[in-house]
């Protein structure tokens, strides 16, 4: 593992913007065809919903495989989304995905325990408007604050972990505990590429809601405007695998030792 200065930050998120240019439709087409595999999923109801977050990690290596494709100068195609399904790797990335809804369980019940869950429902069902005041009382942002300190450090170690599963052929033990200590040693350089990722979503979302108001053709251009920054993110997220654990080889197909 190489030492990271808290800059790479940074320069990681401006490589996710180089990589993402050099194939924006390809890494679209990729995203696609996750939304379709997702809503196929939502189509049964809370098994469909674990089941999504559980093939996260499975997801995720595809993007990754197909930013290691952008660099290697290769196409990008639908078929990276299926790379993790592939045994023994599926396994092994879903029980990644099992730890990711934990987390996002534990996460959930902080908030919960901490805000006011009854304005939450009021608000979110619309028989409340928002309003500072009441938002203020509720104590939803000191209870989201709690919520992201618990699931953003632990879905970092899980991001980490997935391609140290398929590059570095770890099991998912192995690859928490080099992925924590990666993320340990490189803290104050994954504050900086989160909050660079947060910022740069935030103020382009806000810029378009200025500038067209809350409407139909704003909140499609911020679906598209997310989807730009979903193939950004895993494509930084590339680049900052290959600052910490060094570049994978050209040769993708790793083999997996047998379980």
């Amino acid at each position: 593992m190489n030492k990271i200065a808290a800059s790479a930050g940074w320069s990681w998120v401006k490589q996710g913007f180089a990589l993402f240019r050099k194939q924006p439709g390809g890494m679209s087409t990729l995203f696609l065809a996750y939304m379709i595999v997702t809503a196929l999923l939502n189509l049964v109801p809370l098994l469909g919903q674990v089941a999504q977050g559980v093939l996260l990690p499975v997801f995720s290596i595809g993007f990754m495989r197909a930013a290691q494709q952008i660099q290697l100068e290769r196409p990008v195609v639908p078929a990276l989304l299926g790379t993790g399904f592939h045994k023994p790797l599926l396994g092994r990335l879903c029980v990644l995905g099992v730890l990711h809804i934990v987390a996002a369980i534990v996460a959930a019940g902080v908030l919960l325990l901490i805000a006011d869950t009854e304005t939450l429902t009021q608000m979110a069902t619309g028989r409340t408007q928002p309003d500072p005041e009441l938002l203020r009382g509720s104590g939803l942002f000191p209870g989201m604050l709690m919520a992201l300190l618990i699931y953003l450090p632990a879905i970092t170690v899980i991001c980490f972990a997935v391609p140290l599963v398929f590059w570095s052929a770890m099991g998912p033990g192995k690859a928490l505990f080099y992925a924590f200590f990666a993320a340990k040693r490189a803290f104050t350089a994954f504050v900086v590429f989160g909050f660079s990722l947060f910022a740069i979503a935030l103020i382009s979302s806000q810029v378009v809601l200025l500038l067209l108001g809350f409407g139909p053709f704003s909140l499609a251009l911020l679906r598209v405007l997310f989807v730009l920054l979903f193939g950004v993110a895993h494509c930084a997220l590339y680049a900052a695998y290959c600052d910490i654990f060094g570049t994978p080889a050209a040769d993708d197909k790793t083999p997996l030792p047998s379980a």
